[in-house]
């Protein structure tokens, strides 16, 4: 697994976590005041890293990115888009020094997936879990996922340039039940916790998001963002940047504390 570290006078770390088929590229214009660690998990990203043979699932994603973060031994506020939110819950209570935590696009499931519950259908999102796609179906689900057209070619390219077997590989996971209770993971996160919203994501529950955030242990809160898709990042950088920063300094100071 490769990762950007980008350091700081800080001695605190911001990790950021993409999703499937993505890229470090929907964290490009985040204006962050800490060190930032962005791994680019495995099978992403293939024109430099082709990763014939390796394995791309959750099991390995979680063992690859927990060892990565606890490696710096630093405090973490721990951030995460779509699959990499979901990453994030699975790897939460492996993070030694995790004082923080902000997911969006990524609704805490529970065991068995209830996704009835926390997702709304969309057909053309199918292609993400998909290993054969033709290009009019990756350019109907990458329009899909964003409020703003203009964001549409970079879905497209990062989707291109990720390895099929991963969304055979995520596919696969879900429909073996390999995901876990994260409900109960992320409610019971001793944490200050927060779930970001964009409010024209197609494929997320908002009204099951807030009511994960009222049956949540701790300083949990909840943010939607108007005019966003399923990328708030890429789409609202200068808003995500904001909501991050202050969190960060909220966590880190009282771990100085």
């Amino acid at each position: 697994m490769k990762s950007t570290f980008i350091s700081s006078n800080e001695d605190n770390i911001i990790v950021l976590l993409h999703g499937n088929s993505s890229s470090p590229k929907v964290f490009k214009d985040l204006k962050l005041n800490n060190s930032v660690l962005i791994p680019t998990l495995s099978g992403h990203e293939i024109n430099e890293n082709p990763d014939d043979g390796i394995d791309f699932s959750l099991q390995c994603y979680k063992q690859e990115l927990s060892s990565l973060i606890n490696s710096y031994d630093k405090p973490i506020l721990l951030v995460g888009n779509s699959l990499g939110g979901h990453l994030a819950m699975e790897i939460a209570n492996q993070i030694k020094k995790l004082k923080g935590f902000i997911i969006f696009s990524a609704p805490p499931v529970k065991k068995p997936i209830n996704f009835e519950e926390a997702f709304i259908p969309v057909e053309a999102l199918q292609t993400f879990l998909k290993e054969t796609s033709t290009d009019k179906e990756i350019a109907s689900a990458a329009s899909v996922t964003v409020y703003d057209q203009k964001f549409k070619e970079q879905i497209v390219y990062d989707f291109k340039n990720s390895n099929p077997k991963v969304r055979s590989a995520t596919a696969e996971d879900i429909s073996n039940g390999n995901w876990s209770n994260q409900y109960e993971l992320f409610t019971n996160l001793d944490c200050p916790k927060i779930i970001v919203s964009g409010s024209n994501d197609p494929s997320v529950n908002k009204e099951y998001l807030k009511k994960v955030v009222k049956e949540s242990s701790h300083d949990t809160s909840y943010i939607e963002l108007e005019k966003c898709g399923h990328y708030p990042t890429l789409e609202r950088p200068e808003e995500m940047s904001s909501i991050i920063n202050k969190l960060a300094a909220e966590v880190f100071e009282l771990n100085i504390k």
